[in-house]
């Protein structure tokens, strides 16, 4: 095999990696702390690539302005989602599963009547294409590689070292423990639909930028997101980091050998074994404390 091919899809690989640990870590933050199965979680990807398209269509410079609208539009659509329909169901957090099935045919709706199904472009912030031999890196890629790693970086310090981050982690071990230490469980809950949201978006607006978009996006790559949350170990958000990258990977490997048309095959196969093999996922479930 052509050493170029391989690392072409290596580094495109690497670039839909960074996608699904946005959407996947959102995912797993919430179940972390919630128990919910949203599968609403993708139609929040969804309406951040949407809202990029609104306000930033041309790319360029813009693109900033828009990227933070479709942020700040999806984090607010998060807290009225949480505050409205989801604090009702975590007693019972299989309701909160099917209000977001609701959820999905409801903007999904929405979205059809205003743009149709016909799929949409965003232009990109950067255009650039560097060459090396046969291998094409596209600055774009490398950007949205670049700021997701920052955003992890910070995200992990913030968990880790903050008085936020620990009341997070604390939450997640025992709501109830939580709540007896002072701890104000409902706000932290409230900022985790937020952040997460925050991150879908991100992930919605990065890809964007890399291939067409549609109002039925989101599905396709919730199930995705909930695939490596699973890998990874459902509550766990270095797991869901880790899966996806193996998951980005293992797509980029199916692309160089001309297996392009399995890769959602191989996203299902992997957390069917894992489910079978190891049902914690590589790492711990949600007894890590995210």
């Amino acid at each position: 095999m052509d050493i170029w091919v391989v690392l072409q899809q290596a580094f495109n690989g690497l670039s839909v990696a960074s996608i699904y640990m946005l959407v996947a870590v959102g995912i797993t933050l919430v179940f972390g702390l919630t128990g919910i199965v949203n599968f609403a979680h993708g139609e929040l990807m969804m309406l951040g690539a949407y809202a990029l398209l609104v306000v930033a269509p041309q790319g360029g410079p813009v693109f900033v302005v828009g990227l933070v609208a479709a942020l700040v539009f999806v984090g607010l659509v998060s807290f009225a989602l949480e505050r409205g329909l989801f604090r009702y169901t975590l007693k019972r957090p299989v309701n909160g599963f099917l209000v977001s099935l609701g959820l999905i045919l409801v903007i999904q709706n929405i979205l059809i009547e205003f743009w149709t199904i016909t799929q949409k472009n965003v232009a990109p912030l950067f255009s650039t294409i560097w060459r090396y031999g046969d291998l094409r890196i596209s600055s774009q890629r490398v950007f949205i590689i670049v700021v997701t790693a920052l955003i992890f970086t910070a995200f992990g310090l913030a968990l880790r070292y903050s008085k936020v981050g620990v009341a997070l982690r604390a939450t997640a071990l025992d709501r109830e423990t939580a709540t007896l230490m002072g701890i104000p469980v409902p706000r932290m809950i409230m900022l985790t639909f937020i952040g997460g949201g925050i991150l879908a978006a991100t992930g919605g607006a990065f890809l964007a930028t890399i291939y067409p978009i549609s109002p039925m996006m989101g599905s396709s790559y919730v199930v995705k997101g909930f695939a490596v949350a699973i890998v990874g170990g459902l509550g766990n958000v270095g797991g869901a980091m880790i899966a996806a990258f193996l998951l980005g990977m293992a797509e980029a490997a199916n692309a160089a050998f001309g297996f392009g048309e399995w890769t959602d095959a191989v996203s299902f196969a992997l957390m069917i074994l894992m489910l079978l093999l190891r049902p914690q996922g590589l790492l711990r479930g949600t007894e890590a404390a995210i």
